[in-house]
């Protein structure tokens, strides 16, 4: 009984030390940019694939390792594109690493993207937004990343 409680005292005891050699001071989040969404041209089948470019730009020291990805694409708040990588390339500190994955479209997200659209014809730009967990690997938490924007519809003047 004793040993039992012990152990479990010892387990704990490294968890909470590793939990805190995770924390970094003044530790920034990356910063994710979509450079291009292409049609992949190895795509066969019914249901298409796409290429999504990213810029993954590293504000801290440490390199970033990068056991994986996965991302969502969002037009007008519906799912588009969605997909996961992983083995990729690490981020050295203060650096970015452009990175090409894989996306698979989201059937339902894309009709009713199409909807919306078809119901309000006088729409000037499409709102995107891009949701990234990317995985560290290990004990380390992985990183939530969201970029936003508009993509315009009309030509500017």
């Amino acid at each position: 009984m004793r040993l039992r409680f012990y152990t479990i005292c010892l387990l704990m005891f490294g968890v909470f030390l590793s939990g805190c050699a995770g924390l970094q001071p003044g530790y920034e989040p990356p910063t994710l940019e979509v450079t291009g969404v292409t049609l992949d041209p190895s795509s066969r089948g019914a249901v298409p694939q796409f290429l999504i470019g990213l810029r993954v730009i590293n504000p801290n020291r440490q390199t970033l390792r990068l056991d994986g990805i996965s991302y969502n694409l969002y037009l007008q708040n519906q799912r588009v594109l969605s997909g996961v990588a992983r083995d990729l390339p690490a981020v050295a500190g203060y650096s970015d690493q452009a990175v090409e994955v894989s996306a698979t479209p989201a059937l339902f997200g894309g009709i009713r993207l199409l909807t919306e659209l078809m119901n309000t014809p006088q729409i000037e730009a499409l709102e995107y937004r891009v949701e990234a967990k990317l995985d560290g690997g290990g004990l380390r938490w992985p990183v939530r990343v969201e970029e936003k924007g508009q993509l315009p519809l009309l030509p500017t003047r």
